[in-house]
Protein backbone atom coordinates (compact mmCIF):
# COMPACT_ATOMS: atom_id res chain seq x y z
CA UNK A 1 0.00 0.00 0.00
CA UNK A 2 1.30 3.57 -1.16
CA UNK A 3 1.01 6.79 1.27
CA UNK A 4 0.80 9.72 -0.24
CA UNK A 5 0.90 12.97 1.17
CA UNK A 6 -1.23 16.13 -0.79
CA UNK A 7 1.08 18.81 -1.06
CA UNK A 8 -1.35 21.79 -2.22
CA UNK A 9 0.35 25.06 -3.72
CA UNK A 10 -0.14 28.76 -2.09
CA UNK A 11 -3.54 30.07 -3.44
CA UNK A 12 -2.77 33.61 -5.42
CA UNK A 13 -5.03 35.64 -6.91
CA UNK A 14 -6.57 37.01 -3.69
CA UNK A 15 -7.81 33.85 -2.43
CA UNK A 16 -5.21 33.12 -0.03
CA UNK A 17 -8.04 31.95 2.31
CA UNK A 18 -8.04 29.00 0.24
CA UNK A 19 -4.89 27.51 0.53
CA UNK A 20 -4.88 23.57 2.12
CA UNK A 21 -2.28 24.41 4.66
CA UNK A 22 0.08 20.56 4.66
CA UNK A 23 3.65 20.05 4.79
CA UNK A 24 5.37 20.40 1.31
CA UNK A 25 6.94 16.85 0.44
CA UNK A 26 7.42 15.59 -3.01
CA UNK A 27 4.05 14.02 -4.03
CA UNK A 28 4.46 10.01 -5.80
CA UNK A 29 2.99 10.49 -9.30
CA UNK A 30 -0.12 8.86 -9.57
CA UNK A 31 -0.40 9.32 -13.83
CA UNK A 32 -4.14 8.34 -15.56
CA UNK A 33 -3.67 5.66 -18.04
CA UNK A 34 -2.43 7.25 -21.62
CA UNK A 35 -3.60 5.75 -25.33
CA UNK A 36 -5.27 2.97 -24.17
CA UNK A 37 -8.98 2.54 -25.26
CA UNK A 38 -11.16 2.76 -22.52
CA UNK A 39 -12.53 -1.06 -23.65
CA UNK A 40 -9.33 -2.83 -22.13
CA UNK A 41 -9.22 -0.66 -18.75
CA UNK A 42 -12.88 -2.25 -18.52
CA UNK A 43 -11.85 -5.78 -19.10
CA UNK A 44 -8.93 -5.65 -16.06
CA UNK A 45 -9.67 -7.50 -12.96
CA UNK A 46 -10.86 -4.28 -10.41
CA UNK A 47 -9.64 -4.76 -7.09
CA UNK A 48 -11.61 -4.48 -3.85
CA UNK A 49 -12.18 -0.95 -2.72
CA UNK A 50 -9.60 0.50 0.22
CA UNK A 51 -7.73 3.50 -0.72
CA UNK A 52 -8.44 6.39 1.61
CA UNK A 53 -8.42 10.39 1.70
CA UNK A 54 -7.95 12.03 5.18
CA UNK A 55 -7.71 15.23 6.04
CA UNK A 56 -8.44 18.15 8.57
CA UNK A 57 -10.95 21.11 8.34
CA UNK A 58 -10.15 24.57 10.48
CA UNK A 59 -11.38 28.11 10.57
CA UNK A 60 -9.22 30.13 8.21
CA UNK A 61 -9.40 33.25 10.33
CA UNK A 62 -8.27 31.76 13.64
CA UNK A 63 -7.65 27.84 12.54
CA UNK A 64 -9.56 26.59 14.99
CA UNK A 65 -11.24 22.81 14.53
CA UNK A 66 -15.02 23.07 12.22
CA UNK A 67 -16.96 20.10 13.82
CA UNK A 68 -19.19 18.56 12.24
CA UNK A 69 -18.39 19.56 8.64
CA UNK A 70 -19.95 17.81 5.89
CA UNK A 71 -17.08 16.64 3.46
CA UNK A 72 -18.13 14.42 0.48
CA UNK A 73 -16.48 13.11 -2.49
CA UNK A 74 -17.90 12.06 -6.39
CA UNK A 75 -16.27 9.88 -8.97
CA UNK A 76 -17.47 8.35 -12.02
CA UNK A 77 -16.46 5.26 -10.36
CA UNK A 78 -18.58 5.95 -7.31
CA UNK A 79 -21.89 7.20 -8.67
CA UNK A 80 -23.63 7.28 -5.21
CA UNK A 81 -21.18 9.44 -3.43
CA UNK A 82 -19.42 9.36 -0.35
CA UNK A 83 -19.71 11.46 2.66
CA UNK A 84 -19.01 11.89 6.27
CA UNK A 85 -19.05 14.65 8.74
CA UNK A 86 -15.42 16.15 10.91
CA UNK A 87 -15.32 14.88 14.78
CA UNK A 88 -14.78 17.43 17.57
CA UNK A 89 -10.76 18.18 16.14
CA UNK A 90 -11.89 19.13 12.89
CA UNK A 91 -10.70 15.32 11.09
CA UNK A 92 -12.39 13.79 8.61
CA UNK A 93 -11.70 10.05 7.35
CA UNK A 94 -13.26 8.61 3.76
CA UNK A 95 -12.31 5.03 3.53
CA UNK A 96 -12.95 1.89 1.07
CA UNK A 97 -12.77 4.11 -1.89
CA UNK A 98 -12.66 2.59 -5.17
CA UNK A 99 -9.26 3.79 -7.67
CA UNK A 100 -10.75 6.92 -9.73
CA UNK A 101 -10.69 10.72 -9.94
CA UNK A 102 -12.39 12.54 -6.92
CA UNK A 103 -14.05 16.03 -6.35
CA UNK A 104 -13.69 16.66 -2.77
CA UNK A 105 -16.19 18.98 -1.32
CA UNK A 106 -16.94 20.53 2.40
CA UNK A 107 -19.56 22.08 3.73
CA UNK A 108 -20.27 23.97 6.94
CA UNK A 109 -23.68 26.43 7.51
CA UNK A 110 -22.44 29.59 8.05
CA UNK A 111 -19.39 28.60 6.05
CA UNK A 112 -18.37 29.15 2.41
CA UNK A 113 -18.71 25.64 1.14
CA UNK A 114 -15.39 25.18 -0.79
CA UNK A 115 -13.72 22.27 -3.16
CA UNK A 116 -10.56 21.01 -2.97
CA UNK A 117 -7.81 23.48 -5.03
CA UNK A 118 -10.72 25.76 -5.69
CA UNK A 119 -9.11 29.53 -6.14
CA UNK A 120 -12.19 31.64 -6.90
CA UNK A 121 -16.03 31.62 -6.15
CA UNK A 122 -17.95 29.06 -8.10
CA UNK A 123 -14.81 27.82 -9.40
CA UNK A 124 -14.42 23.91 -9.68
CA UNK A 125 -11.57 22.38 -7.49
CA UNK A 126 -8.92 20.04 -8.13
CA UNK A 127 -9.47 16.77 -8.57
CA UNK A 128 -8.10 14.00 -6.65
CA UNK A 129 -6.11 11.15 -8.22
CA UNK A 130 -6.50 8.23 -6.28
CA UNK A 131 -4.91 4.23 -7.11
CA UNK A 132 -5.93 1.23 -5.96
CA UNK A 133 -5.32 1.00 -1.97
CA UNK A 134 -3.69 4.36 -2.00
CA UNK A 135 -3.95 6.80 0.97
CA UNK A 136 -3.98 10.44 0.80
CA UNK A 137 -3.24 11.65 3.80
CA UNK A 138 -3.16 15.49 5.37
CA UNK A 139 -5.95 16.80 2.52
CA UNK A 140 -6.48 19.84 4.94
CA UNK A 141 -9.03 22.93 4.60
CA UNK A 142 -9.46 26.57 5.85
CA UNK A 143 -12.80 27.10 5.62
CA UNK A 144 -14.00 31.03 5.55
CA UNK A 145 -16.45 32.25 7.22
CA UNK A 146 -19.26 33.89 4.90
CA UNK A 147 -19.47 37.18 4.42
CA UNK A 148 -22.60 39.38 5.36
CA UNK A 149 -24.84 41.93 4.05
CA UNK A 150 -27.29 44.00 6.44
CA UNK A 151 -28.78 47.26 6.19
CA UNK A 152 -32.66 48.08 6.84
CA UNK A 153 -35.31 49.31 4.26
CA UNK A 154 -37.48 52.31 4.79
CA UNK A 155 -41.01 53.34 3.55
CA UNK A 156 -41.70 56.56 2.05
CA UNK A 157 -41.61 58.31 4.80
CA UNK A 158 -38.05 56.86 6.10
CA UNK A 159 -39.92 54.29 8.61
CA UNK A 160 -38.52 51.03 8.88
CA UNK A 161 -40.52 48.62 6.72
CA UNK A 162 -41.63 45.51 8.49
CA UNK A 163 -42.51 41.97 6.48
CA UNK A 164 -40.30 42.72 3.35
CA UNK A 165 -38.40 39.84 1.43
CA UNK A 166 -35.10 41.24 0.82
CA UNK A 167 -33.47 39.06 -2.05
CA UNK A 168 -29.11 39.04 -2.89
CA UNK A 169 -28.44 38.46 -6.10
CA UNK A 170 -25.42 37.61 -8.02
CA UNK A 171 -24.38 36.88 -11.51
CA UNK A 172 -23.76 33.63 -12.60
CA UNK A 173 -23.94 30.94 -16.30
CA UNK A 174 -26.49 28.64 -16.22
CA UNK A 175 -26.51 26.52 -19.38
CA UNK A 176 -24.09 29.09 -20.33
CA UNK A 177 -26.13 32.06 -20.15
CA UNK A 178 -25.33 34.84 -17.90
CA UNK A 179 -28.01 35.54 -15.63
CA UNK A 180 -28.50 37.26 -12.01
CA UNK A 181 -30.07 34.50 -9.30
CA UNK A 182 -30.72 35.15 -5.60
CA UNK A 183 -27.97 33.26 -3.55
CA UNK A 184 -29.38 34.82 -0.36
CA UNK A 185 -32.44 36.14 1.35
CA UNK A 186 -34.07 37.38 4.41
CA UNK A 187 -36.94 39.11 5.83
CA UNK A 188 -36.94 42.52 7.25
CA UNK A 189 -37.98 42.56 11.26
CA UNK A 190 -40.16 45.32 13.08
CA UNK A 191 -37.52 48.00 12.64
CA UNK A 192 -37.05 47.60 8.62
CA UNK A 193 -33.55 45.62 9.38
CA UNK A 194 -32.48 42.32 7.72
CA UNK A 195 -29.02 40.51 7.14
CA UNK A 196 -28.08 38.08 4.83
CA UNK A 197 -25.31 36.07 5.96
CA UNK A 198 -23.14 32.76 4.60
CA UNK A 199 -22.26 34.90 1.18
CA UNK A 200 -19.25 34.52 -0.79
CA UNK A 201 -16.80 37.56 -1.90
CA UNK A 202 -18.01 39.55 -5.06
CA UNK A 203 -20.32 41.33 -6.50
CA UNK A 204 -23.91 41.23 -5.66
CA UNK A 205 -27.39 43.52 -6.36
CA UNK A 206 -29.74 43.56 -3.21
CA UNK A 207 -33.46 43.94 -4.25
CA UNK A 208 -36.56 43.79 -2.16
CA UNK A 209 -40.19 43.13 -3.01
CA UNK A 210 -42.49 44.39 0.14
CA UNK A 211 -45.40 42.07 1.47
CA UNK A 212 -48.55 43.10 -0.66
CA UNK A 213 -46.07 41.70 -3.72
CA UNK A 214 -46.34 38.50 -2.06
CA UNK A 215 -49.85 37.62 -2.17
CA UNK A 216 -51.45 35.02 -4.86
CA UNK A 217 -55.08 35.88 -5.69
CA UNK A 218 -57.89 35.27 -7.99
CA UNK A 219 -60.06 38.55 -9.05
CA UNK A 220 -57.46 40.39 -6.71
CA UNK A 221 -58.51 38.99 -4.16
CA UNK A 222 -56.69 38.20 -1.13
CA UNK A 223 -54.56 34.69 -1.54
CA UNK A 224 -51.91 32.52 0.32
CA UNK A 225 -48.58 33.80 0.41
CA UNK A 226 -46.73 32.36 -2.85
CA UNK A 227 -43.68 30.08 -2.14
CA UNK A 228 -44.02 27.78 -4.43
CA UNK A 229 -41.94 27.80 -8.14
CA UNK A 230 -43.99 30.04 -10.31
CA UNK A 231 -44.10 28.44 -14.05
CA UNK A 232 -41.47 30.44 -15.18
CA UNK A 233 -38.67 29.72 -12.71
CA UNK A 234 -39.17 31.74 -9.55
CA UNK A 235 -41.38 33.08 -7.30
CA UNK A 236 -44.69 34.30 -8.76
CA UNK A 237 -45.32 37.66 -6.78
CA UNK A 238 -49.02 38.97 -7.04
CA UNK A 239 -50.38 41.53 -4.49
CA UNK A 240 -53.92 42.73 -2.29
CA UNK A 241 -55.74 45.10 -4.85
CA UNK A 242 -55.31 48.21 -3.89
CA UNK A 243 -58.40 50.50 -4.78
CA UNK A 244 -56.01 53.49 -5.17
CA UNK A 245 -53.71 51.62 -6.72
CA UNK A 246 -50.63 52.67 -5.35
CA UNK A 247 -48.09 50.07 -4.07
CA UNK A 248 -44.61 49.01 -2.70
CA UNK A 249 -42.75 48.18 -6.15
CA UNK A 250 -39.57 45.76 -6.63
CA UNK A 251 -36.92 48.11 -5.53
CA UNK A 252 -33.26 47.41 -6.03
CA UNK A 253 -30.41 49.29 -4.21
CA UNK A 254 -30.05 52.11 -4.08
CA UNK A 255 -33.40 52.66 -4.64
CA UNK A 256 -34.37 52.01 -7.88
CA UNK A 257 -36.90 49.86 -9.99
CA UNK A 258 -34.40 48.79 -12.37
CA UNK A 259 -31.81 45.96 -12.40
CA UNK A 260 -30.51 48.10 -15.12
CA UNK A 261 -29.69 50.90 -12.76
CA UNK A 262 -28.83 49.06 -9.55
CA UNK A 263 -25.74 49.50 -7.83
CA UNK A 264 -23.47 46.44 -7.20
CA UNK A 265 -22.31 45.99 -3.85
CA UNK A 266 -18.72 44.44 -3.65
CA UNK A 267 -17.88 41.99 -0.29
CA UNK A 268 -14.79 40.72 0.58
CA UNK A 269 -13.82 37.39 1.81
CA UNK A 270 -15.63 37.33 4.97
CA UNK A 271 -16.47 40.41 5.48
CA UNK A 272 -19.89 41.97 7.06
CA UNK A 273 -21.60 44.73 5.60
CA UNK A 274 -24.19 46.30 7.44
CA UNK A 275 -25.06 49.31 6.00
CA UNK A 276 -26.26 48.60 2.67
CA UNK A 277 -29.71 50.90 4.01
CA UNK A 278 -32.70 52.09 0.61
CA UNK A 279 -35.87 53.22 0.04
CA UNK A 280 -38.73 51.17 -1.10
CA UNK A 281 -40.23 52.94 -4.45
CA UNK A 282 -44.17 53.85 -3.84
CA UNK A 283 -45.47 54.15 -7.28
CA UNK A 284 -48.99 53.75 -8.93
CA UNK A 285 -49.91 50.52 -10.03
CA UNK A 286 -51.98 49.19 -12.99
CA UNK A 287 -54.13 45.99 -13.35
CA UNK A 288 -53.63 43.55 -16.16
CA UNK A 289 -57.21 41.91 -16.16
CA UNK A 290 -57.82 39.90 -19.04
CA UNK A 291 -59.64 36.17 -20.29
CA UNK A 292 -57.86 33.00 -21.72
CA UNK A 293 -59.33 30.67 -23.68
CA UNK A 294 -58.78 27.62 -25.09
CA UNK A 295 -58.07 27.06 -29.04
CA UNK A 296 -61.77 26.63 -29.55
CA UNK A 297 -63.28 29.35 -27.56
CA UNK A 298 -64.00 27.67 -24.17
CA UNK A 299 -62.66 29.22 -21.12
CA UNK A 300 -59.42 27.73 -19.75
CA UNK A 301 -59.41 26.87 -16.43
CA UNK A 302 -56.74 24.95 -13.93
CA UNK A 303 -53.90 27.26 -14.69
CA UNK A 304 -51.74 30.33 -14.18
CA UNK A 305 -50.93 33.22 -16.21
CA UNK A 306 -47.77 35.19 -15.33
CA UNK A 307 -45.90 38.51 -16.47
CA UNK A 308 -42.21 38.92 -16.09
CA UNK A 309 -40.19 41.81 -17.17
CA UNK A 310 -38.51 42.02 -20.19
CA UNK A 311 -34.25 42.18 -19.35
CA UNK A 312 -32.02 44.55 -19.87
CA UNK A 313 -28.56 44.34 -21.12
CA UNK A 314 -27.35 44.82 -17.03
CA UNK A 315 -29.43 41.85 -16.56
CA UNK A 316 -27.83 39.41 -18.80
CA UNK A 317 -29.39 37.59 -21.86
CA UNK A 318 -31.99 35.46 -19.24
CA UNK A 319 -33.00 38.61 -16.90
CA UNK A 320 -33.24 38.04 -13.23
CA UNK A 321 -34.30 35.24 -11.72
CA UNK A 322 -37.72 35.24 -9.70
CA UNK A 323 -39.20 38.72 -10.55
CA UNK A 324 -42.49 37.89 -11.63
CA UNK A 325 -46.27 38.84 -11.15
CA UNK A 326 -49.39 36.36 -12.00
CA UNK A 327 -52.46 35.07 -11.12
CA UNK A 328 -54.58 31.82 -11.54
CA UNK A 329 -56.63 31.26 -14.12
CA UNK A 330 -60.41 31.38 -12.66
CA UNK A 331 -62.74 28.82 -13.33
CA UNK A 332 -64.73 31.05 -16.11
CA UNK A 333 -61.10 32.24 -17.48
CA UNK A 334 -60.38 34.87 -16.60
CA UNK A 335 -57.64 36.38 -14.28
CA UNK A 336 -56.32 39.77 -12.41
CA UNK A 337 -53.08 40.24 -12.09
CA UNK A 338 -52.47 43.60 -9.59
CA UNK A 339 -50.21 46.07 -8.29
CA UNK A 340 -48.38 45.84 -11.48
CA UNK A 341 -45.67 48.71 -11.93
CA UNK A 342 -45.25 50.51 -15.41
CA UNK A 343 -43.14 48.83 -17.63
CA UNK A 344 -42.68 45.97 -20.72
CA UNK A 345 -43.54 42.38 -20.06
CA UNK A 346 -44.04 38.93 -21.06
CA UNK A 347 -46.87 37.55 -20.68
CA UNK A 348 -47.15 33.27 -20.19
CA UNK A 349 -50.13 31.60 -19.25
CA UNK A 350 -49.98 27.64 -19.30
CA UNK A 351 -53.31 25.41 -18.58
CA UNK A 352 -54.35 21.86 -17.62
CA UNK A 353 -52.16 19.27 -16.14
CA UNK A 354 -48.85 17.35 -17.44
CA UNK A 355 -50.93 15.49 -19.19
CA UNK A 356 -52.00 18.08 -22.05
CA UNK A 357 -50.67 21.50 -21.23
CA UNK A 358 -51.80 24.23 -23.20
CA UNK A 359 -49.92 27.34 -23.63
CA UNK A 360 -49.78 30.79 -24.48
CA UNK A 361 -47.01 33.78 -24.79
CA UNK A 362 -47.39 37.54 -25.61
CA UNK A 363 -46.35 41.07 -24.89
CA UNK A 364 -47.90 43.41 -22.22
CA UNK A 365 -46.80 46.77 -21.94
CA UNK A 366 -48.13 48.29 -18.69
CA UNK A 367 -47.54 52.53 -18.65
CA UNK A 368 -50.21 55.19 -16.53
CA UNK A 369 -53.82 52.73 -16.44
CA UNK A 370 -55.31 49.67 -16.29
CA UNK A 371 -54.68 46.92 -18.82
CA UNK A 372 -58.15 45.56 -19.90
CA UNK A 373 -59.58 42.80 -21.59
CA UNK A 374 -56.28 41.36 -22.30
CA UNK A 375 -56.97 37.78 -24.70
CA UNK A 376 -55.15 35.09 -24.41
CA UNK A 377 -55.55 32.12 -26.16
CA UNK A 378 -53.46 28.84 -25.70
CA UNK A 379 -52.37 26.30 -27.90
CA UNK A 380 -51.58 22.26 -27.03
CA UNK A 381 -47.83 22.01 -27.19
CA UNK A 382 -46.13 19.39 -29.67
CA UNK A 383 -44.77 15.98 -29.57
CA UNK A 384 -41.52 14.85 -30.16
CA UNK A 385 -41.81 10.57 -30.90
CA UNK A 386 -39.42 8.36 -31.65
CA UNK A 387 -36.76 5.98 -31.21
CA UNK A 388 -33.07 5.14 -28.96
CA UNK A 389 -30.64 2.80 -30.63
CA UNK A 390 -27.45 1.80 -29.63
CA UNK A 391 -24.05 2.01 -31.92
CA UNK A 392 -22.57 -1.14 -30.84
CA UNK A 393 -23.69 -5.07 -29.96
CA UNK A 394 -22.41 -3.95 -26.27
CA UNK A 395 -26.28 -4.11 -24.49
CA UNK A 396 -27.44 -1.59 -22.24
CA UNK A 397 -30.71 -1.03 -20.65
CA UNK A 398 -32.90 1.79 -22.40
CA UNK A 399 -35.12 2.57 -19.71
CA UNK A 400 -32.20 4.60 -18.50
CA UNK A 401 -32.43 7.23 -20.45
CA UNK A 402 -35.15 10.20 -20.58
CA UNK A 403 -35.24 12.15 -23.58
CA UNK A 404 -35.62 15.85 -22.96
CA UNK A 405 -36.19 19.13 -24.63
CA UNK A 406 -35.03 21.75 -23.09
CA UNK A 407 -35.72 25.68 -25.08
CA UNK A 408 -32.87 27.05 -27.23
CA UNK A 409 -33.77 30.03 -25.80
CA UNK A 410 -33.71 30.13 -22.29
CA UNK A 411 -37.63 30.86 -21.70
CA UNK A 412 -39.68 27.99 -20.10
CA UNK A 413 -42.96 27.66 -18.50
CA UNK A 414 -41.59 25.45 -15.86
CA UNK A 415 -40.02 22.35 -15.90
CA UNK A 416 -38.65 21.24 -19.17
CA UNK A 417 -40.69 17.99 -20.04
CA UNK A 418 -39.01 14.70 -20.57
CA UNK A 419 -39.79 10.97 -20.63
CA UNK A 420 -38.36 7.46 -20.11
CA UNK A 421 -37.89 5.33 -22.83
CA UNK A 422 -39.55 2.18 -23.34
CA UNK A 423 -37.81 -1.27 -22.98
CA UNK A 424 -38.28 -1.51 -26.86
CA UNK A 425 -36.36 1.95 -27.16
CA UNK A 426 -39.32 3.80 -28.44
CA UNK A 427 -40.46 7.39 -26.79
CA UNK A 428 -43.10 9.92 -27.15
CA UNK A 429 -42.35 12.92 -25.65
CA UNK A 430 -45.34 15.30 -25.08
CA UNK A 431 -46.44 18.67 -24.14
CA UNK A 432 -43.07 20.73 -25.62
CA UNK A 433 -43.83 24.08 -25.56
CA UNK A 434 -44.43 25.89 -29.17
CA UNK A 435 -40.85 27.08 -29.97
CA UNK A 436 -37.30 25.77 -30.77
CA UNK A 437 -35.51 22.78 -28.85
CA UNK A 438 -32.76 21.06 -28.74
CA UNK A 439 -33.48 17.28 -28.16
CA UNK A 440 -30.67 16.02 -25.46
CA UNK A 441 -30.81 13.01 -23.17
CA UNK A 442 -30.55 12.85 -19.23
CA UNK A 443 -29.29 9.96 -17.80
CA UNK A 444 -27.55 7.08 -19.70
CA UNK A 445 -26.67 3.64 -19.91
CA UNK A 446 -22.96 4.04 -17.90
CA UNK A 447 -20.23 4.11 -20.69
CA UNK A 448 -22.13 5.60 -23.28
CA UNK A 449 -22.85 8.67 -24.56
CA UNK A 450 -25.43 10.64 -26.81
CA UNK A 451 -23.74 10.36 -30.61
CA UNK A 452 -26.46 11.62 -32.64
CA UNK A 453 -30.15 12.96 -33.24
CA UNK A 454 -31.70 12.33 -36.71
CA UNK A 455 -34.62 13.95 -37.98
CA UNK A 456 -35.76 12.27 -41.23
CA UNK A 457 -32.23 11.14 -41.39
CA UNK A 458 -31.01 14.42 -40.96
CA UNK A 459 -28.12 15.22 -38.57
CA UNK A 460 -30.13 17.47 -36.12
CA UNK A 461 -28.18 17.57 -32.75
CA UNK A 462 -26.41 20.64 -32.66
CA UNK A 463 -29.77 22.06 -34.42
CA UNK A 464 -32.34 23.18 -32.50
CA UNK A 465 -35.83 21.96 -34.11
CA UNK A 466 -38.83 24.54 -34.22
CA UNK A 467 -42.08 22.65 -32.59
CA UNK A 468 -45.05 23.81 -33.29
CA UNK A 469 -48.70 23.79 -31.39
CA UNK A 470 -50.76 20.30 -31.94
CA UNK A 471 -47.55 19.37 -34.59
CA UNK A 472 -45.99 15.80 -33.95
CA UNK A 473 -42.20 16.05 -34.92
CA UNK A 474 -42.18 12.05 -35.83
CA UNK A 475 -39.10 9.99 -37.26
CA UNK A 476 -36.60 11.48 -34.44
CA UNK A 477 -33.62 8.82 -33.96
CA UNK A 478 -31.24 9.22 -30.78
CA UNK A 479 -28.08 7.35 -31.27
CA UNK A 480 -25.98 6.21 -28.25
CA UNK A 481 -22.00 5.04 -28.84
CA UNK A 482 -19.99 3.62 -26.05
CA UNK A 483 -16.57 5.25 -28.24
CA UNK A 484 -16.34 8.22 -25.97
CA UNK A 485 -13.39 10.34 -26.58
CA UNK A 486 -10.49 11.29 -24.13
CA UNK A 487 -7.80 13.63 -24.24
CA UNK A 488 -5.20 13.27 -21.42
CA UNK A 489 -1.93 15.35 -20.40
CA UNK A 490 -0.24 16.97 -18.34
CA UNK A 491 1.00 20.69 -17.70
CA UNK A 492 3.87 21.70 -15.64
CA UNK A 493 6.71 24.68 -15.40
CA UNK A 494 9.81 23.93 -17.35
CA UNK A 495 10.95 22.12 -14.08
CA UNK A 496 8.55 19.50 -14.97
CA UNK A 497 6.62 20.90 -11.50
CA UNK A 498 2.97 19.81 -12.08
CA UNK A 499 0.70 23.31 -12.16
CA UNK A 500 -2.75 23.06 -10.80
CA UNK A 501 -4.34 26.55 -11.46
CA UNK A 502 -5.15 26.60 -14.47
CA UNK A 503 -8.38 25.19 -16.41
CA UNK A 504 -8.24 23.47 -19.15
CA UNK A 505 -10.75 24.54 -22.15
CA UNK A 506 -11.56 22.77 -25.22
CA UNK A 507 -13.39 24.59 -27.80
CA UNK A 508 -13.97 23.68 -31.77
CA UNK A 509 -12.89 25.51 -34.56
CA UNK A 510 -15.94 26.00 -35.82
CA UNK A 511 -17.15 29.29 -34.77
CA UNK A 512 -20.97 28.55 -35.27
CA UNK A 513 -20.23 26.21 -32.27
CA UNK A 514 -19.38 28.98 -29.94
CA UNK A 515 -22.56 29.43 -27.97
CA UNK A 516 -24.75 28.48 -24.58
CA UNK A 517 -25.22 25.05 -24.17
CA UNK A 518 -22.51 23.73 -26.67
CA UNK A 519 -21.02 20.59 -26.58
CA UNK A 520 -18.05 21.56 -28.28
CA UNK A 521 -17.25 23.77 -25.21
CA UNK A 522 -15.64 21.33 -22.14
CA UNK A 523 -13.42 22.37 -19.44
CA UNK A 524 -11.32 20.49 -16.69
CA UNK A 525 -8.79 20.71 -13.93
CA UNK A 526 -6.06 18.75 -13.66
CA UNK A 527 -5.44 17.00 -10.44
CA UNK A 528 -2.48 17.04 -7.71
CA UNK A 529 -0.40 15.43 -10.49
CA UNK A 530 -1.07 18.13 -13.18
CA UNK A 531 -3.28 15.19 -15.10
CA UNK A 532 -5.61 16.02 -16.52
CA UNK A 533 -8.68 14.26 -18.49
CA UNK A 534 -11.55 15.94 -20.97
CA UNK A 535 -14.08 13.00 -21.85
CA UNK A 536 -16.92 12.92 -24.44
CA UNK A 537 -16.33 15.72 -26.74
CA UNK A 538 -18.08 15.36 -30.52
CA UNK A 539 -15.74 13.93 -33.06
CA UNK A 540 -14.29 17.40 -34.42
CA UNK A 541 -11.40 19.50 -34.64
CA UNK A 542 -10.52 21.57 -31.82
CA UNK A 543 -8.41 24.40 -30.09
CA UNK A 544 -6.92 23.12 -26.69
CA UNK A 545 -5.37 25.46 -24.12
CA UNK A 546 -5.47 26.26 -20.51
CA UNK A 547 -7.00 29.47 -19.27
CA UNK A 548 -7.57 31.20 -15.69
CA UNK A 549 -10.89 32.68 -15.84
CA UNK A 550 -11.72 35.14 -13.20
CA UNK A 551 -16.08 33.50 -13.74
CA UNK A 552 -17.24 30.55 -14.13
CA UNK A 553 -18.62 29.95 -17.08
CA UNK A 554 -16.82 32.38 -19.05
CA UNK A 555 -15.70 30.15 -21.46
CA UNK A 556 -19.14 30.10 -23.26
CA UNK A 557 -18.09 34.22 -24.63
CA UNK A 558 -17.28 33.97 -28.05
CA UNK A 559 -14.85 36.87 -27.23
CA UNK A 560 -13.48 35.23 -24.36
CA UNK A 561 -12.83 31.89 -26.57
CA UNK A 562 -11.38 34.32 -29.65
CA UNK A 563 -8.96 35.90 -26.93
CA UNK A 564 -7.32 32.05 -26.19
CA UNK A 565 -7.08 30.94 -30.06
CA UNK A 566 -3.64 32.53 -30.16
CA UNK A 567 -1.68 30.03 -29.05
CA UNK A 568 -3.78 27.22 -28.01
CA UNK A 569 -2.89 23.52 -29.27
CA UNK A 570 -5.36 22.14 -32.33
CA UNK A 571 -6.15 18.28 -32.39
CA UNK A 572 -8.84 16.41 -34.32
CA UNK A 573 -11.01 13.90 -32.33
CA UNK A 574 -12.62 11.02 -34.08
CA UNK A 575 -14.91 8.60 -32.46
CA UNK A 576 -13.36 6.89 -29.61
CA UNK A 577 -10.35 9.04 -30.48
CA UNK A 578 -7.81 8.65 -27.43
CA UNK A 579 -5.31 11.33 -27.66
CA UNK A 580 -2.49 13.16 -25.27
CA UNK A 581 -1.86 16.55 -25.42
CA UNK A 582 1.23 17.81 -22.80
CA UNK A 583 1.22 22.02 -21.66
CA UNK A 584 4.94 23.02 -20.18
CA UNK A 585 4.49 27.01 -19.43
CA UNK A 586 7.31 29.04 -18.66
CA UNK A 587 6.47 30.49 -14.97
CA UNK A 588 7.85 32.91 -11.99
Amino acid sequence: MRVQRVVVPAAVLGWAWVALAQTPQAPQSQQPARDRPAQQQQQQATPAPSAVITGRVVTADNGRPVKRARVAVSARELPEGRATLTDDSGVYEITELPAGRYTLTVAKSGFISLSYGQRRPLQSGTPLQLGDGQQLKGVDFRLPRGGVIAGRIFDEDGEGLPGASVRVMRYQYLQGDRRLVPVGNSQTDDKGQYRVWGLMPGDYYVNVVARNFNIIGGRGGRGVIANAIGIVGGNVFVGDEDPTQVAYAPTYYPGVGSVNEARAVTLDVSQELTDVNFGIQLVRTARVTGFVSNGDGSPAYNGNVTISPDSGPAAGRGGPIGTNYGSRIDWDGTFTIVNVPPGRYTLRARSGGNDDPQYATQPVSVSSGDVSNVAVILAPGGTISGTVALQSATPADLTQVRVAAPSADQSSFGVNPQTRVDKNGTFALSGVPAGLHFIRSNGAPRGWSLRSVLIDGRESIDTPVDVRSGQTVAGVALIFTDKISEITGTITNAQGTPLTDFTILAFPTDQTQWRPQSRYIATTRPDQNGSFQLRGLPPGEYYIAPVDPAEQGEWFEPAFLDAHRQGAARLTLGDGDVKTQDFKLATR
